[in-house]
């Protein structure tokens, strides 16, 4: 009897310390709701900055560890904002020893304290991020209207092909190249365009951390994706022409590739063409003056007018000759 009260008192006992101690849940990492941006100082030591969408304007505490079991005695626990005022994890990388990095997060009214696995490795680094916002802003050009040059005569009327373009204005000694592609839907161009218009549209200042990092990941990786597949085309005077069969409204997106003097230092950036006005101009030809000559008929020149002629000569002749003759018999009968 005494046995069994003593295990029903270790089974209380035991219970209450379970309810007493903060249960802790492996959580599954989701990439939709986290993101994260590294940040080297002069130092070289570099720091991470979690951002969990959902908990950005909660007051939680988090902790780090290359365990998803350590005791929750052993986690040492801290709360930490940005300067936006955003409730983030902060993580130090001389913390981080395993391929795997745990962030323990807790708050008021959490049932358990939850576990996160992270990759640091998909994190955007600060330089990554400024990196992005100054893309279309690290090789100088211009938008030209109008690149004309003759096309051959065409059904009499000369044409000339008028196409704009984009003219680079840096004045590095550098070699420069180029990729051009029309932007058609639903491919990895036309989506770079869309995060380029967020990127320079004027709600990109007001948007959140998390939002901001979300946004300048996924075009960084893209952005460099579509470099590293590029087939490159060497630029001639330093423009860049529109295609000759482009019509109003078409967009292309221009990758263009700068190499340094020295033949080692590389800059990439890209640019949106825009197709303003069609390409094709029909030019008319100068008006000539048509002059009509009015010709005298002439009777046709044949083998027979000669013996008509003298023909017409004999009968005249023989006329005469019967004029005369019955004149002559006149007076010889008055006689």
């Amino acid at each position: 009897m005494k046995s069994f009260k003593a295990k029903l008192t270790g089974a209380i006992v035991l219970f209450i310390i379970l309810m007493l101690v903060p249960m802790i849940v492996l959580a599954v990492t989701n990439e939709e709701n986290i993101q994260i941006i590294s940040n080297t100082d002069e130092q070289g030591d570099t720091e991470y900055i979690v951002y969990i969408q959902e908990l950005m304007q909660t007051n939680f505490a988090s902790a780090v560890s290359n365990s998803a079991s350590t005791p929750e005695q052993d986690l040492d626990f801290v709360t930490a904002r940005d300067g936006e005022g955003n409730y983030v994890a902060q993580i130090d990388a001389n913390a981080v020893t395993g391929d795997t990095t745990y962030l323990y997060v807790k708050y008021d009214g959490q049932e358990s304290t939850e576990v996160l696995e992270l990759d640091l490795s998909n994190a955007l680094d600060k330089t990554d991020m400024e990196y992005v916002e100054n893309t279309t802003k690290r090789i100088s050009t211009e938008t030209v209207e109008k690149l004309e040059e003759i096309n051959e005569e065409i059904n009499g009327v000369q044409t000339t092909l008028t196409v704009g373009g984009l003219r680079i204005t840096d004045t590095d000694n550098a070699t420069y190249e180029y990729q051009l592609t029309k932007v058609t839907d639903n491919t990895p161009y036309s989506r770079l365009v869309e995060l380029a218009d967020e990127l320079n549209s004027e709600n990109y200042d007001q948007k959140d951390m998390y939002s901001k990092i979300q946004l300048t990941s996924e075009f960084y990786t893209l952005y460099n994706q579509l470099m590293e597949g590029a087939t490159w085309t060497a630029v001639t005077d330093n423009e860049i022409r529109q295609p000759s069969d482009a019509i109003e409204g078409d967009q292309y997106v221009v990758l263009i590739r700068k190499t340094a003097e020295d033949g080692t230092t590389v800059t990439t950036d890209a640019k949106l063409m825009v197709s303003q006005i069609n390409p094709y101009k029909e030019v008319e030809p100068e008006k000539q003056e048509t002059k009509t000559v009015q010709e005298t008929a002439k009777l046709p020149i044949t083998g027979d007018s000669i013996i008509l002629f003298v023909a017409l000569a004999m009968i005249v002749i023989a006329l005469i000759i019967v004029f005369a003759r019955m004149k002559k018999l006149n007076k010889k009968e008055d006689k």
